[in-house]
């Protein structure tokens, strides 16, 4: 045996029997219990953008998937050249790749993108640190590792993760066929149907339906729901990206003439014209979720990436009236609106129909999430936080981010026991709350593997069946 091979075996195997995995706190500042506890709960992750395992089979084994989610930004940030940046996205040689990141590594290991990384080597391979004499073995532990059952090893045997709520999907689709069925579970990217530049030609293509009309879109919009409503956890909105989140209530006479000329004509015109058209489709979508029962993932906070983010687009507060105008829907306010995250607990608090998502938010700032977490467990009812999502899109890396949300979580409820704001078993509870049960009812998993089960994806609508 290869000492790469026992960097893949060895550490993994002694820690899983010892129940004692690498931590991102000292354990010994956590109550045993509590921390005990936490250890145990089997988490729904409610966000990811994670491969179906063929791809990662697939591909290179290099430093890539490690770095592009999301700790490469921070290296961007601490000031890698442009030049660098193309060279390591263009290489597959992970020594090569290593020797134009090395001298930022050390400026940015520290963050909680990069402490994401640095849990995942050392759990699943051994490795303690990227430096040069670690890099190969690290390589060869990961191609040792890669074989067929990899992304289960990772996600529920050392992760000890449930389920996935994966944000991704086939082309022409909204969701993703998938050779994990249990395991991964769908939101609906219901934002497609209204992205500033809007192609309808996939989902023409994909429905059999021809889109002449914002009455033919409504139609095609309706098709995908009959598709996918059964088996999706949610629909999810991430236009943030793009354009500030307040949605007017537009009228459908309105609408139609503006997504006339801008869909379907390609004329020229004004931003608020567009605009009103995305709102409508948007406020039309709340609606089919809303008769569907899904709840309505929206993108908050802070961008992936570097040199583009607008903060004005991304605020938590600028959803307050369809908080209000639609009490029977479901909201789920991602990425904890951060840096505005203050708003969100306010307004969690005050609607009934809104709740905290944690999912990235752990590795985005650590600290943060600690705030957060005392503050939630302060200000909210236990039932209104989702308390981990990975947001990844490599299993490897999701394995580090769980890590610190386990061991956040931990440190905050150990306080309140040891401050005698919680009983050990009110912080079981709401750890428990938190990390699984909430996510298991507001998502309804057992009946959405159920129908995932059945057959997927769901049966595709005829073409010429009317449809809502």
């Amino acid at each position: 045996m290869t000492p790469a091979r026992k960097a893949v075996r060895k550490p993994v195997e002694k820690e899983a029997k010892a129940g004692s995995p690498v931590s991102w706190l000292n354990p010994r500042i956590l109550d045993p219990f509590v921390h005990e506890e936490v250890e145990k709960i089997r988490i729904v992750d409610t966000h990811e953008h994670l491969d179906e395992e063929e791809v990662r089979l697939n591909q290179p084994n290099d430093l890539t998937k490690f770095f592009m989610y999301y700790a490469f930004s921070d290296l961007v940030t601490a000031g890698l050249p442009a030049d660098a940046q193309g060279k390591f996205f263009a290489t597959i040689d992970p020594l090569e790749q290593w020797k134009l990141i090395r001298e930022y590594w050390p400026l940015a290991r520290h963050t909680g993108f990069s402490t994401a990384i640095r849990l995942s080597i050392k759990e699943l391979y051994g490795i303690d640190d990227l430096r040069d004499d670690t890099i190969k073995p690290l390589i060869e532990a990961v191609a040792a590792r890669n074989r067929p059952g990899v992304n289960r090893w990772i996600l529920k045997t050392v992760s000890n993760i449930e389920c996935c709520l994966v944000n991704a999907s086939d082309p022409g689709d909204l969701a993703r066929r998938t050779k994990a069925p249990g395991l991964f579970l769908f939101d609906m990217a219901v934002s497609d149907f209204f992205a500033d530049k809007l192609d309808m030609t996939p989902f023409e293509k994909f429905t059999g339906l021809s889109c002449s009309s914002l009455r033919d879109w409504k139609r095609i919009i309706d098709w995908y729901f009959a598709r996918w409503g059964r088996q999706a956890v949610a629909i999810k909105n991430v236009c943030a990206y793009w354009r500030p989140l307040k949605f007017e209530d537009v009228p459908e006479e309105r609408a139609s003439e503006c997504f006339e000329r801008w869909a379907l004509r390609n004329e020229d015109v004004t931003v608020a014209d567009r605009r009103a058209a995305q709102d409508f489709m948007f406020h039309y979508c709340i609606r089919r979720a809303t008769d569907y029962g899904l709840p309505i993932k929206i993108h908050t906070g802070y961008f992936g990436g570097n040199g583009y983010m607008d903060m004005s687009l991304f605020q938590v507060k600028d959803l307050v009236n369809l908080f209000r105008q639609y009490p029977e829907a479901r909201f789920v306010v991602m990425h904890l609106g951060y840096p505005e995250q203050g708003d969100l607990i306010a307004l969690a608090k005050h609607y009934s129909n809104v709740w905290v998502d944690f999912c990235w938010g752990w590795i985005i700032d650590p600290q943060a999430g600690l705030e957060v977490a005392r503050q939630a467990l302060g200000a909210l009812p236990s039932n209104k936080v989702f308390g981990f999502g990975g947001d990844y899109g490599y299993a490897d890396v999701v394995y580090g981010h769980q890590r610190i949300a386990r061991d956040g979580i931990s440190l905050v409820l150990t306080e309140a026991v040891r401050d005698g704001r919680l009983s050990k078993n009110d912080a079981k509870m709401v750890a428990r709350r938190w990390l699984r049960e909430n996510a298991m009812e507001m998502f309804r998993i057992e009946d959405k593997r159920k129908a995932q089960a059945m057959g997927q994806p769901g049966a595709r609508p005829n073409p010429h069946t009317k449809i809502g």
